[in-house]
């Protein structure tokens, strides 16, 4: 007798998939949504609008990758006017906060609209011939999404209670992925969030190799000294998630699976594509105070590397967001600058 599965059951298991990833997130940090109400006068239908802004924008963040879904989005996507709809998904998180908390400004739908159409018209006007290779259009929009992030161009469009800048992080992580995911396809750009062996050997290989090299350079720079603030598993866990979520995902999108992938491929080579992105990734720490922080690059680059084996080495951006969220949330936990 042959095991057969409900199809039914087949097509609904990456949408309980996708919602068990949203409900992760978002009852890991109902915590800082408490705090938020406890520390500031924030009506009721504020905290609602902020947090089902917050769950509807990881779930565009989380949707791309999963392989099922991915599909049906491109499905979908493909029957309808494609690109045209991104920017009105990518704003939708704005409008359901703006709801909630009455702070509704046309100059923040402005700046949200101008920076998601600065990266997909490049691409919509003139497109890519060769997918698989770094092009011209590609680098108009790294050029506009490094300055969107250095000029704070998305800063204080979330300002209720206080300014939400993780909002805005997760902003660009959705108009980077659905951008390279369906708009301008890039093929290596391994945006697929679901643990494996081959992942998790990746990131925590790389961990070590990279904690063996640079803990201890950066006490021999005196960047770092040991300065434990322990306060927890339950605190170092919901660090871990937060790095992983607004840090992570959004510099491992673009350094590794968009610039990485792409001129590695235009090079010829993986090791001076990973070369050249882990130096370009240490001089982004270039304006770390003091300026010029030489040190912060120094070490930068040298994580940038290892980010980038476990990219490569694991096949998914999820092995490097990992590594990288690590790294930053054992420095924050026992180290000090």
């Amino acid at each position: 007798m042959t095991n057969r599965v409900d199809p039914s059951l087949a097509s609904a298991r990456p949408w309980w998939i996708l919602a068990a990833l949203v409900l992760l997130f978002a009852v890991a940090f109902a915590g800082a949504a408490a705090n938020y109400v406890r520390h500031y006068a924030i009506s009721p239908s504020s905290v609602v609008g902020i947090y089902c802004s917050f769950v509807f924008e990881v779930t565009l963040v989380i949707a791309p990758g999963l392989g099922e879904i991915r599909e049906r989005i491109r499905h979908g996507l493909a029957r309808r006017a494609g690109w045209a709809a991104l920017p009105i998904a990518c704003c939708t998180p704005y409008l359901i906060y703006a709801a909630g908390t009455g702070d509704w400004r046309w100059d923040a739908i402005a700046r949200l609209l101008a920076v998601a159409l600065a990266v997909l018209l490049p691409y919509v006007l003139v497109p890519v011939r060769d997918p698989a290779r770094f092009a011209w259009q590609d680098a108009v929009v790294a050029v506009a999404l490094i300055v969107a992030v250095l000029s704070r161009f998305l800063h204080g469009i979330w300002n209720v209670p206080v300014n939400l800048d993780f909002f805005a992080r997760l902003f660009l992580v959705t108009v980077g992925v659905w951008c390279w995911t369906f708009v301008r396809p890039v093929p290596a750009l391994g945006y697929e969030l679901r643990l494996s062996w081959k992942v998790l050997r990746a990131a925590a290989a790389n961990f070590i190799y990279f904690a063996v090299v640079g803990i201890p350079l950066s006490f021999a720079l005196r960047f770092t000294a040991w300065h434990p603030r322990w306060h927890g598993a339950g605190t170092f866990c919901l660090d871990y998630l937060e790095i992983l979520l607004f840090v992570a995902l959004l510099e491992e999108t673009f350094f590794r699976g968009f610039l990485q992938s792409l001129l590695a491929k235009s090079f010829h080579s993986w090791w001076k594509g990973q070369a050249l992105v882990a130096c370009l990734f240490g001089l982004f720490h270039i304006l770390h105070a003091p300026f010029p922080n030489w040190r912060y690059v120094l070490l930068a680059t040298g994580a940038g590397w290892f980010y980038g084996s476990a990219f490569r080495q694991g096949g998914s951006l999820l092995a490097s967001s990992l590594v990288h969220a690590m790294v930053d949330t054992v420095w924050r936990s026992f180290l000090t600058r």
